[in-house]
Parts: structure tokens; sequence; C-alpha cells
């Protein structure tokens, strides 16, 4: 794809809770030109016969790429590489400070499974997955609320179960580099690899 070279792709994927959302922030703050993808807005509705309900549970299971329109998902973000931009977010004002690199954009794709979904993965120059271990990620997961709230026996059930399948593949792609969700040095990561990567500072 010709219109993929003016562009720098970061995918940002892992576990709920684990900081993708505020790491994208970060980068869209700190990055120009930059557009900013989020897979939570391609959920299929509540009532969609697409979802898939979780065993032993009244409840949809959001945490399997199924819950996603995720064809639609990966038809914006080639549309936007083309041009005609879909992108939920975007920082486009050039700033003393900032960080670019000459003559190319930058997209940022951010989601729990972004990068379970091979055309998309395939698409990023860089990768990140933010991994923790399970009384962290409860605890976090506790303090959010959600559309629809989670019930009782869902984190237990489903999310926690599902993300382990998910991280296991993800664990298997040389390409992804892990991030302690714990730490906060994920934005210095990703800053050390655009510089690495021709970065310089407006």
């Amino acid at each position: 794809m010709s219109h993929k070279n003016d562009w720098v792709i970061i995918g940002i994927s892992g576990v709920t809770c684990g900081g993708k959302t505020t790491l994208a922030n970060k980068l869209t703050e700190t990055l120009t030109p930059v557009y900013v993808f989020h897979q939570d807005k391609y959920f299929y509705p509540d009532d969609s016969p697409k979802h898939v309900r979780c065993d032993g549970l009244d409840h949809n299971n959001y945490d399997i790429l199924s819950s996603l329109d995720m064809d639609s998902m990966y038809k914006d973000i080639i549309e936007t590489l083309k041009g005609d931009v879909k992108a939920h977010r975007s920082n486009v004002e050039r700033r003393p400070g900032q960080i670019e690199i000459k003559g190319k954009k930058l997209l940022i794709i951010e989601g729990f499974t972004v990068l379970n979904f091979k055309p998309i993965t395939d698409l990023c120059d860089f990768r990140y997955y933010f991994i923790l271990e399970y009384g962290e990620c409860a605890g976090r997961r506790s303090y959010r609320l959600y559309d629809p709230p989670d019930v009782a026996g869902y984190f237990d059930l489903c999310v926690w179960p599902e993300h382990l399948r998910y991280r296991a593949d993800i664990e298997k792609d040389g390409r992804v580099m892990l991030l302690d969700g714990t730490q906060h040095d994920a934005l210095d990561v990703v800053l050390a690899d655009l510089y690495r990567a021709g970065a310089t500072k407006v």
C-alpha cells in the first residue's frame, strides 16, 4: 500500500484497565500530526445478534473480538491512510516541544484486542501490549463504570479468561513489546522507539 509510506502506525493493546487509553492520550498530546482510533467505538449494539452470551450469566461477552465490528474499524483505518480521515481524535496543530517524524503522519490504534486482529496488527510499525497481574487488574476494574455495567461474576467468568487467551496469542508474536501496567514508563518506552525511527522535537 503506497499510502502506508506516509504514516507511522502505533498499536496499543492489552489488559483492561492496563493503561492503554492513558498512553494514547499522552501520545496524542506529545506527537504531531497524530490521529487516533479507539476500538471501543466499534462494539455492536447491546441487542445485536452478533453478541455471544457468557456461560452462566445473563450478560453479553464484550471481551471477545466478535463483539466488535472489526471489519468496519479496519475499513475506517484504511480510508484514513488514504486521506479520508475517519479517526476519532486528532492533534494536527504543530506546537513547540511536540515530537514529529519529518514527512510522516502518526496514527494510534488503541483497544484491548486490536493487536489480536491480524489485518490491523500487520499494519502497525510499533506494537505495545499492557499486562497486569490478576489482583491488580481486578482491583482497578472494580472502580470502573461500564455501560452496560459488569454483572457479578463477569470479571472471573469472561474478562480475565478471555484476556489470558488473547495474551497467549500476543506472546507468540515477537513483534509486540509487553508493557507492565504498574510502571509509569510507557510513554518513555514509545518515545524512545520513535526517536530511533527518526523522530525529532519541533
